[in-house]
């Protein structure tokens, strides 16, 4: 209690700085990527990003667990701030989809929704993660393609 005065404010800190590693993360290979990257290319590292900053070793695994779930323990104002990221994540996929259906190269029929399911699909994945044993690159491979597929890319 000398740092944070509740395990509620332990909890705040905890999830605005996860939330906000991740999406420095995902900013900073999308920059890597360069302006012409495309719509499918810019989901592509998105989906690689995230599914890594979760999955990447033990520890990210059980901060993930919490990160992703435990926000509606948090009271009204300290959740609004750590929607907003979340917000920032959706926004940034439903922008890359609609962009990608501009473009003809996604046909996702409601962009928004697509992404929403995308983000879902790829900050649930540790617990799968656990049971697939599969390597960790073949798995954000994997999951690009449900990405893509979800976002009619193709």
């Amino acid at each position: 209690y000398y740092h944070f005065p509740s395990k509620r404010d332990l909890l705040r800190e905890f999830l605005e700085e996860s939330h906000d590693v991740v999406l420095a993360r995902i900013d900073r290979h999308l920059r890597e990527l360069g302006p012409g990257a495309g719509p499918v290319a810019r989901l592509d590292e998105i989906v690689g990003t995230l599914v890594a900053s979760l999955v990447h070793d033990e520890f990210a695994q059980l901060a993930a667990n919490v990160a992703w779930r435990e926000h509606i323990r948090l009271d009204p104002a300290a959740r609004a701030a750590v929607d907003g990221k979340r917000r920032r994540l959706l926004d940034l996929v439903a922008d890359t989809v609609a962009d990608g259906v501009a473009a003809g190269e996604m046909a996702a029929a409601e962009p928004r929704e697509a992404a929403r399911a995308i983000v879902t699909l790829a900050t649930t994945i540790v617990e799968p993660y656990r049971e697939m044993r599969r390597p960790m690159p073949e798995v954000i491979a994997l999951y690009q393609r449900f990405a893509r597929g979800i976002a009619r890319a193709g």
